[in-house]
């Protein structure tokens, strides 16, 4: 049910205040993770327009009205998530500084153009069990595959094929950037990748999947397309052009096509294998996450 909250003081910012619905619907989407938010947290990921004050002022009332519970800068609506989300700040620090090394070096990459940090990890909620960092890249047009392949060859035979610090599990070229599935899932992933390498790009990303801002209105997304988005080829890349070209990335995406064929039918799994887009997520959260979302009303 959805209470309006009311001006507690004189000192309160004037205008409408977040309703108590918006907030804990939200921290109920947060809560399949046990995942408490800060305000600024909270501000971005709230489904209508209010500014990070007055989303500050409803929380501090939902806290007195027994609503909501605060710890260390944290809202959440169970004593778990807080817990967990407090005693989980330094883990998730450490390892976002791993993720900006990593991210860093897979950018030097052949055809890799943008590297951004997703999962857990893009919102701090890495929880000490079974950790590991994933991984959004933009390719060159026509080069998913190709980059896929050397970013994995390099895992298997560097890595032990371990995922912890290096699991790729999105993979677009940079001429298709748009998503095609616009819920709150897609747009709560979208909002939250932080960006390493290719900054512009991810600006760019952003502003073709501008539909978010439907979902998340507090989002400040860009307007305008971003500058120095078609670097020169990097001799490498020059070189694996003229010596692999079309057929080596054809051949890559058939390989990969043949290795998802064999898990498609595990439950939760999700895989893309186009042209311009890689996909693997052999236990996807997606369709759990929005069933624990709708479990509740909040109409």
């Amino acid at each position: 049910m959805s209470h309006s909250l009311q001006s507690v003081s004189e000192a309160q910012p004037t205008g409408s205040y977040s309703d108590q619905g918006a907030i804990v619907q939200t921290l109920w989407y947060f809560k399949y993770f046990d995942h408490a938010l800060s305000v600024e947290e909270l501000h971005s990921y709230l489904p209508v327009q209010q500014s990070a004050i007055q989303v500050e002022w409803a929380c501090k009332e939902g806290v007195e009205q027994g609503v909501l519970l605060f710890e260390n800068g944290f809202y959440a609506l169970d004593h778990g998530s807080l817990q967990r989300r407090t005693s989980l700040i330094e883990h998730n620090r450490r390892w976002m500084k791993i993720g900006q090394r990593m991210g860093r070096f897979i950018g030097r990459f052949p055809f890799v153009r943008s590297v951004m940090i997703s999962g857990a990890l893009s919102k701090m909620g890495l929880n000490g069990e079974d950790d590991d960092i994933d991984f959004f890249l933009i390719a060159a047009p026509g080069r998913v595959w190709t980059a896929k392949f050397f970013l994995m060859l390099f895992k298997k035979l560097f890595l032990l094929n371990s995922k912890r610090y290096f699991c790729i599990n999105l993979l677009r070229d940079q001429g298709h950037l748009g998503f095609s599935s616009q819920d709150r899932y897609t747009a709560t992933e979208l909002i939250s990748l932080q960006p390493v390498v290719g900054g512009a790009w991810h600006v760019e990303l952003m502003r073709q999947n501008n539909w978010v801002a439907a979902l998340f209105p507090n989002v400040a997304l860009p307007e305008e397309q971003a500058s120095e988005l078609s670097p020169e080829l990097h001799w490498t890349e020059r070189f694996l052009d003229r010596f692999l070209g079309d057929g080596f990335e054809r051949w890559c995406r058939a390989r990969f096509a043949r290795h998802v064929a064999r898990q498609k039918d595990q439950p939760n799994a999700y895989f893309e294998t186009d042209a311009h887009a890689s996909a693997y997520f052999p236990n996807s959260f997606k369709e759990r996450i929005l069933t624990h979302f709708h479990s509740r009303n909040f109409s």
